[in-house]
């Protein structure tokens, strides 16, 4: 019986019943209607009672890291030496000119705000040469992390005429939700990470804070060599930046295998990000006569793009059956995206990259790809019929 399905039993115990359960065992020459002495003594017991078994029922759930939420889940967490992931904050790049267009330095501390009705506060954390900074965003998690564009002064500085947030450096993610903490307390169980194994990479990674995923490729060009490629916390392709902080964290490149950073002494590693493969789709969609033609396509490139995300996220997954990585866009999932969208009742003629065949991307030591979405054409098929 699984926790679960012993709280389903305890959920049966009501105020009802188990007023029955005492008044059955009262003898029948008694009273025993609603409103006689018996009955309106062991009403209010009965209450306390119901009310005992729901705590005992969320003690339950609580005890098991199957079951188990919130804090209870931290402390089930922490009985394996694994914590929550906290949420992070987003690093950029910005650029800062005056009025004739001239880069001008700010400095570190100089606060600065998106323009929005809820701004994003920034902090400078390193000033750059030719008039760029990097900054910190104040506010954790990511919400920030897609906000590119100008930014205003909250330290008053005369000197700046323009400032524009240009790229998410490091993007920020949220705090581990109960779920994926679950799935990764009950994965220790299943895999030791210890002496540069595969699982201790991929622990030393998710300590970093600053990588979403990575795939480990030992020995991939002799012993003692071990590439990482990783992803950011968007599950997107990293900044230049981002891989050189993770390269210098494992094993810094100017004293490689010599146990400097996180890696063990003896293995030369290198960390870099996956090629983007660009996935150009062409799909020819049928609408009901409630539907209009331009929201329904707009919806589906929604749709294909949200799966897409899901294959990203799914890009780190290990098959310990054939120890190596491998993943494909599929077309039946393309289908089934679409498919999901308000009046759309078919799909026809869809090709990824040009063919109507799934496209199976290449993870090896040697090159490895991430999924792209390029362009996205959406026919209405009563137009082309």
């Amino acid at each position: 019986m699984t926790p679960e399905e012993y709280a389903a039993q305890l959920d049966s115990w009501t105020r009802d019943g188990v007023i029955e359960q005492i008044l059955s065992r009262v003898p029948d020459t008694v009273d025993k209607r609603e409103g006689s002495i018996i009955y309106d003594a062991v009403a209010p017991a009965a209450v306390t009672i119901v009310d005992l078994v729901t705590q005992f029922k969320q003690f339950v759930l609580e005890s098991y890291t199957q079951t188990a939420d919130n804090e209870f889940l931290d402390y089930r967490g922490q009985e394996k030496g694994l914590t929550r992931y906290a949420a992070t904050n987003a690093v950029v790049t910005a650029v800062f000119t005056d009025v004739a267009g001239q880069p001008i330095g700010v400095d570190n501390g100089d606060r600065f705000a998106t323009i929005e009705t809820q701004p994003y506060y920034y902090t400078v954390s390193q000033v750059l040469d030719g008039g760029k900074a990097q900054l910190t965003c104040e506010t954790a998690g990511e919400g920030p992390n897609h906000y590119l564009g100008q930014i205003l002064p909250v330290t008053p500085n005369d000197d700046v005429a323009n400032a524009v947030i240009t790229d998410i450096t490091v993007p920020a993610r949220d705090t581990e939700t109960d779920d994926d903490y679950r799935a990764r307390i009950l994965k220790q169980s299943t895999s030791v990470a210890y002496g540069g194994n595969i699982a201790d990479y991929q622990a030393m990674i998710a300590g970093l804070e600053t990588v979403g995923a990575v795939q480990v490729y030992p020995t991939w060009n002799g012993g003692g060599t071990v590439k990482l490629v990783i992803l950011d916390n968007d599950y997107d392709i990293p900044s230049d930046d981002l891989v050189t902080q993770v390269q210098q964290a494992i094993d810094p490149q100017d004293a490689t295998g010599n146990g400097y950073g996180l890696a063990p002494i003896g293995h030369t590693v290198t960390v870099v990000a996956p090629t983007a493969r660009t996935i150009n789709m062409s799909l020819s969609i049928e609408i009901d006569k409630t539907t209009d033609y331009t929201t329904a396509a707009n919806a589906a490139k929604q749709a294909i793009a949200d799966y897409i995300v899901t294959v990203h996220k799914a890009w780190a997954n290990l098959d310990n059956g054939t120890r190596s990585y491998a993943q494909s866009v599929y077309r039946s999932q393309v289908f089934a995206a679409v498919l999901k969208v308000p009046g759309v009742i078919n799909v026809t003629g869809l090709t990824l990259e040009g063919k109507d065949a799934d496209v199976q991307l290449v993870l090896t030591g040697q090159e490895t790809q991430l999924a792209e979405l390029g362009e996205v054409t959406i026919n209405d098929a009563a137009a082309t019929a």
